[in-house]
């Protein structure tokens, strides 16, 4: 894979710029297994954040419906 395409994603995927230049140091100078360890250590971080928004929606459905069968009850 060429390097401004791993730049482009790494961007979109919302990595910041230092990871992304440590990431694309590392391929650059062949140390694959550690930029796909950083990468892959990106993707864990992303999943985390992922988890804690669909508690927050969760938590908000919960408290949209309440809201909303206790105003019908009254």
């Amino acid at each position: 894979m060429d390097l401004p395409t791993i730049k482009q994603s790494l961007a979109d995927a919302g990595c910041g710029q230092k990871l992304s230049t440590e990431i694309l140091s590392m391929y650059e100078s062949g140390q694959y297994e550690d930029a796909l360890r950083k990468m892959k250590l990106a993707r864990c971080q992303a999943m985390c954040e992922l988890h804690e928004c669909s508690r927050k929606v969760d938590l908000l459905d919960y408290l949209i419906r309440r809201a909303e069968k206790e105003k019908i009850s009254q």
